[in-house]
């Protein structure tokens, strides 16, 4: 039988026990199989900002310091109006560019 390890992500999240991730490999795994998606609330910092000095351009480096799954219907629902509403706000455009996928 093939053991589950926790859930890695090539960079940049803190070990499997912090990133929010850990413990939720099977329900993964699940969606997986089935083509399923998950919305997730992620927190993150911007411990520095990158200067490029030859084409005068500053960017932020994001570092996820945890990322929490949404299973719950509700919780998933309340979670898309937030993130809709924010970015509206943010951008002033009516809708994300991120297809909505059917559970």
């Amino acid at each position: 039988m093939t053991e589950t390890k926790p859930t890695s992500f090539k960079n940049g999240v803190p070990k499997a026990e912090r990133n929010g991730m850990f413990g939720a490999e099977d329900r993964l795994i699940e969606l997986a199989k089935a083509g399923g998606t998950v919305t997730a609330i992620v927190t993150y910092s911007v411990p520095k900002v990158m200067h490029d000095e030859i084409a005068d351009e500053r960017y932020p480096v994001v570092q996820i310091d945890h990322i929490e799954p949404l299973f719950e219907e509700k919780a998933e629902a309340s979670a898309v109006k937030l993130r809709d509403t924010a970015y509206k706000a943010r951008t002033a455009e009516g809708a994300l560019d991120i297809p909505e996928v059917e559970n």
